[in-house]
């Protein structure tokens, strides 16, 4: 077995235990198991690191597969909810984080035969600009889009004025998924931001007009998060509201990645 197919067989192993055991343990209450449960994604998200840059150096921006444009996703995805965890004590996100980066790790092995297309004097730039700023600000939208579910959950355990179980005994309280959403919208959207403008700086050279699908699937997404943006930044708003709005927000992401991926992968299209 090759050296590349050993680091990933390591990456799908320790994301699933490291998920797997997150999930369990802050069901089941288990402090001791849900730590080792967070450095085995921190170990895996290591291996996921070296495996990147290993593929970086050796086919170059130009030349790497679809497949790594998802890993590099669900690398800002971990390493988002590590910095959660490290310096903001917030351990809770691990629970949207690591899934969905084993999601989006284990998806990425069926495109490793599609290889883009960019020119080499412009690979750079597209990969600097539009690549990192807009997958840091999805993987920022994750964020606020499991504060918001959990924010909804606890509230509504709140209202009925439910018996805690160990679950909710270890969940914190509505401000800080409040203060986490606040905190991915008030970065993520200039992210986002950025990523959209640059991205349409290579529109003239793709096979795509403003009629994609794609295309109108991300103007919605940037006007809508333009509006949560307003309601935090402007408006002050707090809460249910802006919790369902980023669940929203992040439901049309998905969307727009899938269209993205199974239709019409703009990475695929950009001519040589």
């Amino acid at each position: 077995m090759e050296f590349e197919n050993i680091l990933v067989a390591g990456v799908i192993i320790l994301y699933s235990f490291g998920a797997l055991g997150i999930f369990l343990s802050t069901l089941a209450g288990w402090r001791t198991a849900k730590k080792i449960a967070h450095f085995l994604t921190l170990a895996g998200f290591v291996l996921h690191t070296v495996s990147a840059a290993g593929t970086f150096l050796s086919e170059g921006i130009a030349a790497i597969s679809a497949s790594y444009y998802l890993q590099l996703l669900a690398w800002c995805l971990i390493f988002l909810y590590l910095l959660a965890w490290r310096w903001l004590r917030y351990p809770f996100l691990g629970l949207t984080a690591a899934p969905l980066a084993l999601l989006l790790y284990a998806l990425s092995l069926r495109f490793s035969d599609k290889h883009s297309l960019l020119p080499e004097h412009l690979a750079g730039l597209f990969f600097g600009l539009h690549i990192w700023s807009l997958y840091l600000s999805i993987a920022l939208l994750a964020m606020a889009f499991g504060a918001g579910l959990l924010f909804i959950r606890t509230e509504g355990k709140l209202k009925k004025k439910a018996l805690p179980t160990e679950f909710t005994k270890d969940m914190p309280s509505l401000s800080t998924f409040d203060k986490v959403n606040s905190i991915a919208v008030l970065l993520g959207f200039p992210l986002y931001t950025l990523g959209l403008m640059s991205g349409f700086i290579w529109t003239p050279m793709a096979q795509a007009t403003m009629a994609n699908p794609k295309v109108l699937l991300s103007l919605l997404i940037w006007f809508m998060y333009a509006l949560l943006f307003y309601q935090r930044a402007a408006l002050g708003y707090r809460g249910r509201k802006t919790a369902i709005l980023a669940i929203v927000i992040f439901g049309i992401s998905a969307l727009s990645a899938g269209i993205d991926y199974t239709i019409s992968h703009h990475s695929m299209q950009l001519l040589p």
